[in-house]
């Protein structure tokens, strides 16, 4: 009798965990939403990354964290929002900083647990032949200081969470810049 109530009170425990929201539904995709024969993107699950300094991320990417739970704050005081952080992990990046320190990168899983609330990363804008400011050498058509004035014009949006800026570049459009924007849709 122990047994039995010992194996249905340990059921009813492992029954009440919340799940982390799927990858992909469709036919033959299980709960976590992978192994699935014919699935499409739930778009419940961002995978959200951020590089720079770490006077603006954090020493191990705290910042980062509470910049986005204090946006989701706001945005679930106005609507339904259940938001899960998953797979968090930092990295140093190549790239040097004006004080000499290597910038970090910051790697996240957003998971909305609602199964109507999706989180998508969409690109708001590009620009091409970025130069680091008005004194660098080429071709110079926008500048760094533009980039990070959409990125800070993206984040004032409504339901935004995060927005960030990704490099690039090409040999027919010089540098790139693209700046995406993490929304709660």
């Amino acid at each position: 009798m122990k047994k039995k109530l010992a194996t249905l009170l340990s059921l009813l425990m492992l029954g009440s965990i919340a799940q982390a929201a799927p990858y992909y539904t469709g036919v033959g995709c299980n709960e976590t939403g992978d192994r699935c024969i014919f699935g499409k993107p739930s778009k419940r699950v961002l995978q959200w990354s951020r590089k720079g300094t770490t006077q603006e991320l954090g020493e191990r990417c705290e910042k980062f964290i509470e910049s986005i739970d204090a946006r989701k704050k706001d945005i679930a005081s106005k609507r339904a929002l259940d938001l899960q952080y998953k797979k968090f992990t930092y990295s140093w990046s190549s790239e040097v900083d004006n004080n000499g320190r290597a910038k970090i990168v910051c790697n996240i899983e957003l998971h909305s647990e609602l199964a109507d609330v999706k989180i998508v990363g969409q690109k708001v804008k590009s620009l091409f032949w970025v130069c680091a400011d008005k004194d660098s050498a080429g071709i110079c058509k926008n500048y760094a200081s533009d980039c990070e004035k959409i990125r800070q014009e993206a984040l004032k949006g409504e339901n935004v969470l995060d927005a960030t800026i990704y490099r690039g570049a090409s040999l027919l459009q010089g540098e790139i810049c693209d700046i995406y924007a993490a929304t709660v849709k």
